[in-house]
């Protein structure tokens, strides 16, 4: 098997893909460079301060390599969400996410969503929505249609279509992004995690979007360049939904 890369090689920071990557979990237990009480006390700390934060099983990512032929294999072992949380309040623990991103749309326009400033990464900042963990024994096909019904409050048209392996290099996670049809337009968002919702036509970097918006972008327009449409249908307004 070769060996998996080191997850902070810039070359590797977008993978495209033709096919979805493969997830392959690892025995080698993640063993966070912080002490076990300063993971606790920052945690506290944390949920103290936003009390809907809940701990729970996550993958670390060990490496990355390509598999030829638009395919990666994503190494992993497991641990816990607290890992990657204490790092918004300056306990490093060196952890690598590995998140499930979605790029939504529907009648040639495009969802974006305003992250509540409860949030602990990015918070008031756009990005394309939904977005999440990806959990330990789901696919991250499957974990984008959880999270666009938990996160935005519809389904998915058609099963989603794995595009890209990016790596966000401010909260060190590798996303795993999807193509998305919605079966319809969301309404307001349905819990804390977004504060509004905008239906957008153009594919311009919003104003005070998360660094790797840029990157979802031109996956983004390439997904709609490869769709064979000229332009967008439907409205050339942008929607707000709030």
């Amino acid at each position: 098997m070769p060996m998996p890369r080191d997850p902070m090689r810039s070359s590797d920071r977008i993978i495209w893909l033709r096919r979805p990557p493969r997830v392959q979990p690892s025995s080698i237990p993640f063993v966070p460079r912080a002490s076990i009480d300063s993971i606790a006390l920052a945690w506290d700390a944390l949920t103290d301060a936003h009390p809907h934060f809940t701990d729970g099983a996550c993958w670390h990512v060990i490496g990355v390599h390509r598999d030829g032929h638009g395919g990666a294999t994503v190494h992993v072992t497991r641990t816990n969400y607290r890992m990657g949380a204490v790092r918004s309040v300056g306990v490093e623990t060196g952890f690598i996410g590995l998140g499930t991103k979605g790029i939504a749309h529907w009648q040639g326009r495009w969802l974006i969503g305003r992250r509540s400033e409860s949030c602990a990464t990015y918070p008031g900042q756009w990005e394309f929505a939904p977005g999440g963990a990806v959990e330990p024994g789901e696919d991250p096909s499957v974990g984008i249609e959880r999270e666009l019904m938990e996160e935005c409050g519809v389904r998915c048209a058609r099963p989603p279509r794995a595009a890209a392996l990016i790596f966000d290099g401010e909260t060190r996670n590798w996303e795993v992004v999807h193509q998305l049809e919605m079966e319809n337009p969301p309404d307001a968002p349905p819990n804390w995690e977004y504060s509004e919702f905008q239906l957008i036509h153009r594919l311009e970097v919003p104003p005070v979007a998360t660094p790797c918006t840029a990157a979802m972008i031109a996956i983004a327009r390439g997904l709609f360049a490869a769709s064979g449409s000229a332009k967008a249908s439907g409205s050339t307004k942008d929607d707000i939904i709030n």
